[in-house]
């Protein structure tokens, strides 16, 4: 006797496609400063965020703590976002820039996407981080010392051994 076994899809699975989507909401409504934005969170959703020293165990708690202020100039960008299925879970992490006016800040984030009462993905729990943008030092004073050991270095290798030919 055989049993064939034929996966199936769960009205639980969530699909790259649909988290895509909801990315696109996620920061449409953001940069719009949209109530929407709040929206697309679970009711007992949690938060790390930069202006909170706590977790927030809330959606309406993190309402609160974060205001959208209508009428702000804010364009975000969300970059190389890496989206794992996990059955009906996704783990997204990214990278974004949100430029407010002419600053721009850069973040790492963590979402927790599941699926809400209605069926409708929800972000479950945000996980916000700042992220420095390297800097190279102008003009360190060692380099040409460095190059010029470099430099002796290869030629005494190249006398003792010799050149190809």
């Amino acid at each position: 006797m055989t049993i064939d076994f034929v996966p199936t899809v769960t009205a639980g699975a969530i699909t790259r496609e649909a988290v895509q989507q909801l990315l696109e909401e996620y920061r449409s409504a953001y940069d719009r400063s949209d109530q929407a934005y709040f929206d697309l969170f679970a009711p007992d959703a949690t938060f790390f965020i930069l202006s909170s020293p706590t977790r927030i165990d809330s959606r309406e708690e993190f309402q609160r703590v974060f205001t959208l202020a209508a009428g702000t100039a804010r364009r975000s960008q969300l970059l190389s976002p890496e989206i794992r299925i996990l059955g009906d879970t996704a783990l997204v992490s990214l990278h974004c820039r949100v430029a407010l006016g002419e600053e721009q800040q850069y973040l790492r984030e963590t979402l927790v996407v599941t699926r809400g009462a209605r069926g409708d993905l929800r972000i479950a729990h945000l996980h916000v981080s700042p992220q420095d943008m390297p800097s190279v030092p102008d003009s360190p004073e060692r380099a040409v010392e460095e190059i010029s050991v470099i430099e002796e270095r290869t030629a005494t290798t190249a006398s003792t051994v010799g050149t190809p030919k």
